[in-house]
């Protein structure tokens, strides 16, 4: 069964081939889309949460700060008084009793108390601390040691000291806000800034359990997270909440938010954990840092049991789309890379063993009508390739036969000139170049000569010119023994040599003589490359314009007949693709014309 199944869809059309891919694509797409999109509502959540958990933050401090300013006002107005210094000067006193002396703070304290609902109770403790004075209905236990000796140390200004159970109700826990106070020379009650023991220390504990209260109510709306408060030292005053399993006090998150908060003097900032959201907020007035602590929701408390459904159906749809991937791959890309591999061999001709496919759909018969076409295309090659070696016989006949027979017929009359004159041995001298030079150009119809051949017939030429305008151009020639037999197409040097000759050295044209013209024929081999520099010490040219004139295939205008004859039957015969001029002209000291052709045809 199964196999008749894959026999039936391996012959099936192509295009339920497709349907059949496209619509398991499409379920496969949808289910991960919906993936996708609920995947992103939950960071999206989380980013609204992150933002959310900041302006918490943001809000709760403002609420502490305003309920610090309030306290620290009425505090001042409290204990900033005259009378109240010389209840301080009474309160050192030791020659007074401790009745009379907490009897003299009753009214300072009961207001201390009552200045702001955070504020559970009020102390006054002597400087020493060992002797402390509280409201009469806040009787003091047995023990009078509410501070160690390192809480008043750290005591500098105005301090807030770590989150303890009240001394006055242990079933509270409060934050004591302590102020030292001394009486300066004018008799007035101070903050004592100095590191000196002050007179007393005026103690508010704040009711940590209304300050949550407080920083929870500033947050209503947002999120509902946890406030932890901190000195500017990064010194946390807030016990870590027991119900987490993770302690964010001890994050290394948490210790670099706070780090920055102070490092840079920043009001605000925020940080993201694995477990947390963090909103840190700056209070100068205080000294303090608040930080807003809120937990992330893991994605099973966001979808529910929705997650697992969503889980299950993502894990189908994936082995769904593993398993039409493969069928797609076997019976439709599989196919479709062998066509275009036999396309690929076809272009670059080496196609030589035909290929089939087992298919009996579309791209079966269009395998079998590639290689029908095949043969077509290489029945039209063959008569074409006839064709163009036809076409290309007679224009490389058509091109040689165009060098300007005056040469021949000027030569002629210098000869019988010498021989009138009696000069035998010049008119010998240039009836043998002129042999050579015809012998060479001719060889017998062929079209390629070797190399050694085509550097004497340059050579005739120029002791033919030397000859008959009496010059004395030196020709020099580098040919490595390598390449002395290897053929080119014929008549290609002396061409380029006249042009150095007539426009570059001013012989039998108008130009400016050269005193010790030059001319020189390097040829190497680069690799799969045949390289032919001829280099003369002439007036030069004009490189772009050589280089416009071999675009345009016109040398009417400018005269460069032989170049331009030179460059079509080197086209001719290895393809105009593969031949290569370039020019460099340096006037009457370098100018060169290389050549660049295949090594082999």
């Amino acid at each position: 069964m199964k196999t008749r199944t894959l026999i039936h869809f391996k012959d099936s059309p192509l295009m339920g081939k497709i349907n059949i891919v496209i619509g398991g694509l499409t379920l496969a797409l949808t289910v991960l889309i919906t993936a996708i999109s609920i995947f992103y509502y939950s960071f999206i959540l989380s980013d609204r949460l992150y933002e959310r958990t900041r302006q918490a933050g943001k809000n709760a401090a403002e609420t502490l700060n305003f309920n610090y300013k309030n306290i620290m006002d009425r505090l001042t107005a409290i204990c900033g008084t005259v009378e109240f210094a010389s209840d301080i000067r009474t309160l050192t006193s030791p020659s007074v009793s401790y009745t009379v002396k907490e009897r003299l703070v009753q009214n300072e304290l009961s207001d201390l108390a009552g200045c702001n609902y955070l504020v559970q109770s009020s102390l006054v403790l002597s400087g020493d601390g060992q002797t402390a004075y509280s409201l009469y209905r806040n009787p003091l236990p047995d023990s009078a040691q509410f501070f160690t000796s390192e809480d008043l140390d750290a005591v500098q200004g105005v301090t807030c000291l770590p989150i303890r159970p009240s001394p006055l109700r242990s079933s509270v826990p409060v934050l004591p806000l302590v102020v030292p106070i001394s009486v300066d020379s004018a008799e007035y009650a101070i903050v004592d800034l100095s590191e000196d023991t002050p007179d007393i220390y005026v103690v508010v504990f704040l009711d940590c359990t209304k300050l949550h209260q407080s920083l929870t109510l500033a947050g209503t709306g947002l999120v509902n997270g946890t406030y932890y408060i901190f000195t500017d030292t990064g010194k946390p005053l807030s016990a870590a909440s027991h119900d987490k399993k993770v302690n964010p006090l001890k994050l290394p998150e948490t210790s670099a938010v706070i780090h920055s908060l102070t490092a840079n003097g920043l009001s605000e900032t925020s940080a993201e954990t694995s477990d947390f959201y963090l909103a840190a907020s700056s209070m100068p007035r205080s000294g303090l840092i608040l930080l807003n602590c809120v937990p992330k929701e893991p994605l099973k408390d966001i979808f529910g049991p929705t997650i697992g459904i969503l889980a299950a159906v993502l894990c189908l749809v994936v082995g769904l789309l593993f398993v039409l991937s493969l069928l797609m791959t076997r019976y439709i890309t599989q196919p479709v890379k062998q066509l275009v591999s036999i396309v690929e061999l076809i272009r670059e001709n080496h196609y030589h063993e035909k290929q089939t496919l087992e298919t009996g759909d579309e791209i079966g018969h269009l395998c079998i009508a590639i290689n029908q076409m095949y043969d077509t295309i290489q029945k039209q090659m063959e008569r074409i390739k006839q064709e163009e070696s036809e076409k290309y016989l007679a224009e490389i006949r058509l091109l040689t036969e165009q060098i300007n027979p005056h040469f021949l017929y000027n030569t002629l009359d210098c000869i019988q000139s010498e021989v009138k004159r009696g000069e035998s041995d010049t008119a010998a001298n240039m009836i043998q170049y002129l042999a050579e030079y015809l012998r060479i150009g001719l060889s017998n119809g062929a079209d390629l000569i070797p190399l050694s051949n085509e550097i004497r017939h340059a050579n005739a030429y120029v002791c033919l010119m030397n000859q008959r305008f009496g010059q004395s151009i030196r020709f020099m020639y580098h040919l490595p023994p390598s390449l002395s037999k290897h053929l080119i197409v014929k008549t290609i040097l002396q061409p380029l040599v006249e042009n150095s000759i007539k426009h570059g050295f001013g012989v039998d044209a108008p130009g400016i003589p050269i005193s010790t013209p030059a001319i020189e024929v390097i040829i190497a081999a680069e690799e799969e490359t045949l390289v032919i520099n001829i280099n003369d010490n002439g007036s030069g040219f004009d490189t772009q314009e050589l280089e416009q004139l071999l675009e345009s295939s016109s040398a009417v205008q400018s005269g460069h007949v032989g170049l331009l004859n030179v460059y079509h039957r080197l086209s001719a015969y290895y393809g105009k693709d593969h031949v290569q001029f370039s020019f460099s002209s340096i006037p009457y000291y370098c100018n060169v014309i290389s050549i660049r052709l295949p090594l082999t045809a």
